[in-house]
């Protein structure tokens, strides 16, 4: 189905406090920041992704059964996706990367119950005018039950790793190595983190302070063995309980005291928040004070930390999933948001900023991923989201 896109525009004012000589006012802080929404295709695809795909030095948009050329963002095929359920398609999360080591982007992708991971060969050179991109085989995890999954540089060696959350506590935590095999092309090396412990909701980084990535998930954190990434199980820490926990959980240190926080949503209820991370217990065990940015929206699902208002810092980007159940949710059928949120770390307030909001199902939802990109090269960066309510586009014009 081909739709004609959908245009919106949002304004926000962004008001502050200011001390005068005659007392305390609101007036504004900067100029109106000015968003625009464009929808291209309402299905009920829930990943996404953004790259230069034919080569022009121009970023587009791969997201489910399509992919949106630029500058246009002209709909072409890349593939077909089952469903199953009340209202799911197969994809629960895309990437981009060479995986044939011919020099342009293909697609690799995530699904909710499949063992099975696929990769999409881009066919190049201008032979876009096909009804589907040669599939391939990456490989077959032997799991099932996924809530996301990741491409992300584990080790810090350049190569990301791809890595699957799962909402079956029983799974195993596992990394996928990518190595470049035969003529470039990509395969993959089995790492097993734990046998048994996964969870909905997953994230990267320091923990400990010890300058390696940890794993942080629902149920605790994987600590990666000071020996490096892959030269045995990490070991587990079950200092905390996210339930629900958003992919991803963000990992920033939020007050500058030298320790790694947890940003994270409830993805199927309200509440948004951040867990400070205090000082260690004597025999290491990390400890944790949480804290609530926002309970007036429920499934936040997905979070991005980027730079949308060009302040130099990065802000909180998030907003409601639409049906994640098929609306059996907390919340289903509220009003659908995409907002950011500044974060002051000296006075550790947090600022909401409305983006954009409409009737359940009729406008942008952050579905599963949340990519940030200036797809118009105006010098602001873009949000560009999936969702059971429609792949969307929201531009950011700028103060």
């Amino acid at each position: 189905m081909h739709l004609k896109p959908l245009l919106i525009t949002f304004v926000i004012s962004i008001l502050t406090v200011d001390a005068t000589a005659q007392g305390r006012r609101r007036q504004p802080a900067s100029p109106k920041l000015k968003w625009r929404v464009q929808l291209l295709h309402k299905d009920n695809n829930e990943g996404i992704a953004v790259g230069d795909i034919d080569g022009d030095g121009k970023p587009d948009i791969t997201a489910g059964e399509f992919w949106y050329q630029a500058p246009d963002f002209k709909q072409r095929p890349v593939r077909e996706l089952t469903s199953f359920g009340d209202d799911y398609l197969s994809n629960n999360s895309e990437h981009l990367y060479d995986m044939d080591g011919d020099g342009d982007l293909d697609v690799l992708a995530g699904t909710f119950k499949e063992t099975l991971v696929n990769w999409y060969e881009n066919p190049g050179k201008g032979n876009y005018d096909i009804t589907a991109w040669p599939v391939h085989r990456l490989v077959d995890t032997e799991t099932a039950s996924n809530e996301a999954t990741f491409l992300h540089d584990i080790d810090d060696d350049g190569t990301p790793e791809f890595i699957e959350n799962s909402w079956n506590a029983k799974n195993p935590t596992l990394i996928f190595r990518l190595v470049n095999g035969k003529e470039g092309r990509i395969n993959v090396e089995r790492h097993v983190v734990s046998e048994s412990g996964n969870g909905h909701g997953m994230g990267f980084g320091d923990i400990d302070g010890d300058g390696k990535q940890d794993i942080v998930f629902q149920a605790g954190w994987y600590e990666q063995p000071a020996a490096g990434a892959f030269t045995g199980p990490w070991k587990y820490h079950h200092d905390f309980d996210l339930p629900h926990a958003s992919c991803p959980i963000l990992i920033v240190d939020l007050n500058q005291d030298g320790r790694k926080d947890l940003i994270w949503a409830d993805g199927h209820s309200y509440g948004l928040y951040w867990h400070e991370q205090l000082e260690p217990q004597a025999d290491g065990t990390t400890t944790w004070r949480q804290h609530m940015i926002d309970k007036k929206f429920s499934q936040g699902h997905a979070l991005a930390w980027d730079d949308v208002d060009n302040d130099g810092q990065p802000e909180l980007i998030t907003g409601k999933r639409y049906y994640g159940h098929s609306g059996r949710d907390a919340g289903a059928e509220d009003d659908i948001t995409v907002q950011f949120y500044d974060w002051t770390p000296n006075t550790v307030i947090w600022k909401k900023h409305l983006i954009s909001t409409a009737a359940a199902g009729e406008g942008p939802g952050i579905g599963l991923q949340i990519r940030v990109h200036d797809l118009d090269d105006n010098g602001w960066k873009d949000i560009i989201v999936p969702g059971k309510s429609g792949t969307h586009i929201i531009w950011n014009e700028g103060k």
